[in-house]
């Protein structure tokens, strides 16, 4: 009786807001503690109250007293196929971060992630820990994330099979476990755990210049940004916004919660973060407070805050990045230097916009996260006509680096500055 009466307020609440309030969206947090059914109840009575489609997003977490359907099947992660709603994907999250979202002690730093050197440039608790092979598999999952962590979108893996994403494994799950692209939310920060820049600041090398940083935070919002699904973007993620590395900063006020619209300060070294949830590695993170590479000036600020808006108009301009569909992603994505040959520090994407409305014929994106530049032959791009995009190659374009990459139609070979994102197009006629 009392889920009966909770889904009954949650249902009739929510048409209520849709409808006279137009609120588009809604998320729910500890999704995975509800009834799928309630939750598909919402859904029914929002659309049906919004006269369209109302998108729900959710935590999908699966543990509790709940865990596993031991009260009743969940509205979780793998559990939503078919719904359209959408659940929270930690698999990229967790590949381009690092560890997960409850490391502490020396894991903090020790765990790298695709974005901070894992295996390829070790910070000093790191060295001899991460393997090729451990480099290779976040790739993949990175990859995954791309593809809107489709449970049946194949693609050449890492240990050479070519095989749909449910089989490749995530913390002993399946990495892909939507059905479609509307029943996942791409993200790499959330107002739980550290904020991307507090990671960055546990997990790149100590002497990484804020200038890189704000590069790095950047290529995180890319990676979000070009992945099919839904986009989701943490309020202060495009001013680099820091917690003073508070992990859990729900009760900690406006002196760890502060926004500086104004751009002059990100929040970094404001103080020890809380002792409650912090206090057990507070000697760990004193050192990383004094990092005076860690805290941006405006000017890093500002560059993030425009390169931000640059990438915000490549996907609104561009509908490949937004397709509708596990269909159309599996007839028009298409990920280049895979398998086990590849070079795992840049990942490629193809999109074919062969009979498609939109401005172009086809596109192709890179994300290099190596500190230095990148050159990658790569046979399919041979003869095309490819130029970068036109909110990368203008003069306004904020981030100057991406003009510095090159496409040789010859053979096919593409050259990536370091720590850039690069967006190629061929017009339609």
């Amino acid at each position: 009786t009392e889920h009966m009466m909770m889904a009954r307020l949650m249902r009739d609440s929510v048409a209520l807001w849709a409808r006279a309030y137009r609120i588009d969206s809604f998320r729910f947090d500890l999704m995975g503690h509800q009834p799928r059914e309630a939750m598909i109840e919402v859904q029914r009575a929002a659309d049906a109250a919004a006269g369209r489609h109302v998108p729900l997003l959710g935590e999908g977490w699966n543990f509790g007293e709940v865990a596993n359907g031991a009260r009743f099947p969940q509205a979780a992660q793998g559990m939503l196929n078919g719904t359209g709603i959408a659940s929270f994907s930690d698999r990229a999250r967790d590949a381009l971060r690092g560890g997960g979202c409850c490391d502490s002690g020396v894991d903090l730093f020790a765990q790298q992630g695709l974005l901070n050197g894992l295996a390829y440039a070790p910070n000093a608790s790191a060295r001899g820990k991460a393997t090729h092979r451990d480099l290779l598999h976040a790739a993949d999952l990175a990859r995954a994330g791309l593809a809107g962590t489709l449970r049946d979108y194949r693609m050449p893996l890492a240990d050479g099979r070519v095989a749909p994403l449910s089989v490749l494994e995530y913390k002993g799950m399946e990495a892909g476990y939507a059905s479609q692209p509307g029943e996942v939310v791409n993200y790499v920060e959330n107002h739980d755990n550290p904020t991307l820049w507090d990671i960055h600041a546990l997990k790149l090398p100590q002497a990484t210049s804020a200038e890189e940083r704000a590069r790095v935070q950047l290529l995180g919002a890319a990676f979000v940004a070009l992945s099919q699904g839904i986009p989701y973007f943490h309020a202060g993620m495009d001013v680099l916004r820091s917690k003073s590395l508070d992990r859990n900063s729900f009760d900690s006020g406006d002196w760890f919660n502060r926004l500086d619209w104004s751009g002059i300060d990100n929040g970094f070294g404001a103080g020890l973060p809380p002792q409650r949830d912090n206090g057990k590695d507070w000697a760990l993170l004193r050192p990383v407070l004094r990092n005076a590479n860690a805290r941006p000036s405006s000017a890093e600020i500002a560059w993030m805050r425009d390169a931000f808006r640059d990438l915000l108009r490549i996907r609104a301009s561009t509908p490949l990045f937004r397709l509708a569909s596990a269909d159309d992603i599996a007839q028009r994505l298409a990920f280049r230097n895979t398998g086990p040959a590849q070079n795992p520090l840049v990942i490629v994407g193809h999109l074919d916009g062969a009979g498609m409305a939109g401005p172009y014929r086809e596109v192709l994106y890179l994300l290099n996260v190596s500190p230095e530049a990148q050159a990658l032959t790569l046979p399919e791009e041979i003869g095309k006509a490819y130029v970068l995009h036109p909110v990368q190659s203008g003069t306004s374009a904020t981030d100057a680096r991406a003009r510095q990459a090159r496409y040789r139609a010859r053979d096919g070979r593409i050259e990536v500055p370091a720590r850039t994102a690069v967006v190629f197009v061929v017009p339609k006629e």
